[in-house]
């Protein structure tokens, strides 16, 4: 752990691997480099490399500031590796705003060794954020002066997104779009773009984005949405996620969100080749042994089709190098073992 007052002053010498990634950055940032490259999560497919400028960096670092009227003095807290764009994205941040930055190498309870510290900005993965709420970390050691607590990287089940007492949002954003263009706080249903932001659907219902941090260019994501108002967008599934079941189109994410409510391990669904059905409804849990839930739950919240046909419990899922959950090569192996 290691406690900076600016980026913009002299740093110090690297003690580990982490803040030698992130002290290179910022020198790199410092020198004037115009271009950074960055390569997609993976989790949809191998990931590829993009090359993003300086500005757009620069600009979604004003987006964000502006959104959350981010001050020089503030300070953000580093938990995820600069080498994506979530973790070298809060880098610019502290560097364009001046903020001061708490370095925490990247872990599962960012916060277990740390001493009490005022945080005004922080990002965290789901995971990283459920495992410091089942540790009971006292957050308002840390945030109760917080502007933005911000949970992206994956879906953020509703079990662990509540009030806290202090701003926390669940983010939209990808490598594309410069990192989030969009937020959810914990009572709404909806996510809302940032300013300077436009948003529409393809002709497959899928989002597109347009805004300076994607050089006024329209993007198509595979995101599948519905636009209920200006603005505001409701997340429904992805595209390449799409399963077809006995001639029906089922959305895996709204299933997953309904057992994640349940239980607390990580979990994915998805669809396996069969004879009857043409695709088989599957859920995948990581555990070494069988999990009891409320049936009757899952049977209110969740149509005939959409209840899994199959539960596969397996050791562990296979992880893309930025530690998500990667189903289709998990898929795979699975299917290659039986």
């Amino acid at each position: 752990m290691r406690i900076l007052h600016s980026l913009l002053s002299e740093l110090p010498l690297a003690e580990s691997e982490f803040e030698q990634q992130v002290f290179e950055f910022c020198h790199r940032w410092h020198e004037g480099q115009a271009t950074f490259l960055f390569h997609s999560s993976g989790s949809t497919g191998d990931p590829k490399p993009i090359l993003i400028t300086r500005e757009r960096m620069y600009a979604s670092a004003k987006m964000t500031g502006e959104w959350l009227n981010l001050a020089k003095g503030d300070v953000a807290l580093l938990s995820l590796s600069p080498t994506y764009i979530a973790g070298a994205m809060l880098l610019v941040r502290a560097l364009v705003l001046d903020l001061g930055l708490v370095l925490v190498e990247p872990c599962q309870n960012p916060l277990k060794n740390l001493p009490p510290t005022t945080i005004h900005l922080a990002s965290f993965v789901p995971t990283q954020w459920s495992t410091m709420l089942d540790a009971g970390i006292n957050f308002k050691n840390y945030f109760s002066s917080a502007k933005g607590i911000l949970l992206g990287g994956a879906r953020v089940p509703e079990r662990i997104f509540k009030d806290m007492g202090f701003p926390i949002y669940e983010t939209y954003g990808m490598t594309e779009t410069v990192s989030h263009i969009a937020f959810r706080a914990w009572d709404q249903d909806h996510f809302q773009i940032l300013p300077g932001v436009q948003i529409a659907t393809s002709d497959t219902s899928c989002l597109l984005i347009c805004s300076v941090v994607t050089e006024n260019k329209w993007i198509q994501t595979r995101d599948l949405v519905e636009i209920t108002a200006p603005g505001r967008f409701v997340l429904t599934g992805r595209l390449d996620r799409v399963i077809n079941s006995g001639g029906l189109k089922i959305q895996p994410e709204n299933i997953e969100q309904v057992y994640s409510s349940l239980i607390n391990v990580p979990l994915f669904v998805a669809g396996i080749p069969d004879d009857f059905w043409g695709m088989k409804v599957v859920l995948f849990i990581e555990s070494v042994e069988a999990i009891v839930w409320d049936t009757d739950f899952i049977d209110s919240h969740l149509a005939s089709a959409e209840v899994p046909k199959e539960i596969v419990y397996l050791t562990s899922f296979i992880k893309t190098a930025s530690a998500k959950i990667d189903p289709t090569k998990t898929v795979a192996l699975y299917l290659n073992s039986i």
